[in-house]
């Protein structure tokens, strides 16, 4: 049986874990990768510099598990919003879309503070630091087969392979949103969140459409 002084020392551990997790999100959202030392994150962190190795053997793996907690919190909520809108009785696949689309880009209004959550994740997509393994398999994996699905269930005669590429594509109209949204708002300056929004919805939800029709 564990005593006290064990327990007390596990519960320590976890702390420091979850300091230099926090802090080296706040880091590496502001800094990148590269630009991010681990005596950076350990200051910040009120840490010993030996606690990243100690605790996570390194500055990329700390990255790897900093980046897999925000990875897993985003798809969990993604996931969840999917079973939402597929449990209620007469599911559409708009409310399906403008559900993904609203949840992906509200952070393009500020106020939700993601966004620089967001970028960090476009970053790593464009210029990568974890395996492909850790990204596709063990994460992104489980978000594409649950809402390929869903689109599959509520477009009749959309062929798996098909709703995959489906997803796809709705996957890099919210990140081009996001990355280039600044040009989007010069170049139309009375766009609002919500029309832009609507837009990408009916426009998505066309092209799944017309990929169910084909034969």
């Amino acid at each position: 049986m564990a005593s006290n002084n064990d327990i007390s020392n596990v519960d320590a551990g976890r702390q420091v874990q979850d300091r230099l997790l926090d802090v080296a999100e706040e880091l590496f959202c502001e800094k990148g990768f590269d630009n991010t030392s681990v005596r950076d994150i350990t200051a910040r962190a009120k840490c010993n510099v030996a606690a990243v190795n100690y605790h996570f053997g390194g500055k990329e793996k700390l990255y790897i598990a900093m980046f897999r907690r925000y990875m897993n919190k985003l798809i969990s909520a993604q996931i969840e919003n999917i079973h939402k809108v597929m449990s209620a009785d007469r599911p559409t696949l708009e409310q399906l879309l403008e559900t993904l689309v609203t949840s992906g880009l509200r952070s393009l209004t500020g106020s939700s503070g993601e966004k620089p959550l967001l970028m960090m994740m476009v970053r790593e997509i464009l210029n990568p630091h974890l395996k492909n393994a850790v990204v596709v398999d063990e994460i992104i994996g489980k978000f594409l087969r649950v809402l390929s699905d869903a689109i599959v269930r509520l477009c009749p005669g959309l062929k798996p392979d098909a709703g995959l590429l489906c997803v796809y594509s709705i996957d890099g109209l919210i990140l081009h949103a996001l990355l280039f949204s600044n040009y989007y708002y010069k170049y139309c300056p009375n766009l609002k969140l919500d029309d832009l929004i609507g837009h990408i919805v009916r426009f998505t939800a066309a092209g799944i459409r017309a990929a169910a029709e084909e034969k």
